[in-house]
């Protein structure tokens, strides 16, 4: 298999220069960041979390506040997933069995 190009390119620089525009990811905050722009009902919810699987289409909360930011989508209308899982899904629509993608 050819070497990804943009994965080599990434390899080589994203942790080693200052400043990098092309990555898609964001910068990370540290949990107290993050804790401090959430309202009492946020917090409550983040305090007594418990860390386990949830409906595959996406945590029902998580999906309501998303459908919050459009006018037309309700949550039930979403699916939340991991990229790798998006990535495989639109492969799986997009190409035949006999096509090679690498």
């Amino acid at each position: 298999m050819r070497p990804f190009l943009l994965e080599r390119y990434f390899a080589k620089y994203e942790f080693a220069v200052e400043h990098l525009l092309s990555p898609s990811d964001c910068e990370p905050l540290a949990m107290p960041e993050l804790l401090k722009m959430a309202d009492a009902e946020i917090r409550e919810l983040w305090e007594n979390l418990r860390f386990s699987y949830t409906d595959s289409a996406g945590h029902p909360l998580l999906r309501t506040e998303i459908a919050r930011l459009y006018e037309t989508m309700s949550p039930e209308n979403l699916l939340v997933c991991a990229p790798e899982e998006a990535i495989f899904i639109a492969m799986h629509i997009m190409l035949r069995k006999s096509e090679q993608f690498f």
